[in-house]
């Protein structure tokens, strides 16, 4: 399925997608100011998008906006890609709920723990900034012993890939293991990934 297929012209997507409309990751669903953002859909700047591809859901009575996405049918696997979101931040752990199962969108509610590396006690150790709350992460899963979906960000490709300033809300932009916020200036430290600040967001 692409975007051509879906029949969608500039006029629908500059009014946002209509209810039971198709949408890819990073479709814009509607304006903040029509909707919250429900489940698997985020605020991008003041622009309701799609998390993950699937059909749009309206809620006219809390005034959200979802998407109801096609489930994967397995369990994740050691060596499999997740992507979800970070909803606890611990000192050694962060937990994420898991949106994606090998670039295709789950509805079966599987959350990870991410293991976060920490730099040797010593002179000049610092502690160093992973993940935040909210980012939006792949991971590589690491484990599954005792049913628990242990993941890592070690290599090039997994880490955050999008967030948002902790100062002003707006999306960080950059490279390497820092990122610059153009609205406020405030710079931020992740461990991001290799195509962090693509738009739309590659699960």
């Amino acid at each position: 399925m692409d975007r051509a297929d879906r029949g969608t012209d500039s006029e629908a997507k500059s009014a946002g997608m209509k209810k039971n409309s198709v949408v890819l990751p990073g479709d814009e669903l509607a304006v903040s100011e029509e909707y919250l953002p429900g489940k698997y859909a985020y605020d991008d700047s003041g622009r309701i998008r799609a998390l993950l591809a699937g059909r749009v859901v309206e809620d006219m009575v809390n005034r959200e906006i979802s998407v109801k996405p096609v489930t994967a049918a397995r369990t994740p696997a050691v060596g499999d890609y997740v992507t979800g979101q970070v909803e606890v931040v611990q000192s050694n752990s962060a937990g994420v709920r898991i949106y994606y199962l090998n670039g295709k969108p789950t509805e079966k509610g599987f959350s990870g723990m991410l293991l976060l590396r920490r730099e040797p006690p010593g002179r000049g150790a610092r502690t160093r900034t992973y993940v935040k709350l909210g980012d939006i992460v792949r991971a590589r899963v690491a484990s599954t012993l005792n049913a628990i979906i242990q993941l890592s960000i070690d290599d090039p490709r997994s880490g955050v890939i999008f967030a948002l300033c902790g100062n002003c809300g707006r999306p960080l932009l950059g490279a390497g293991n820092r990122a610059k916020c153009e609205e406020c200036g405030n710079v931020e430290e992740r461990k991001f990934a290799n195509d962090f600040g693509q738009s739309p967001i590659q699960p």
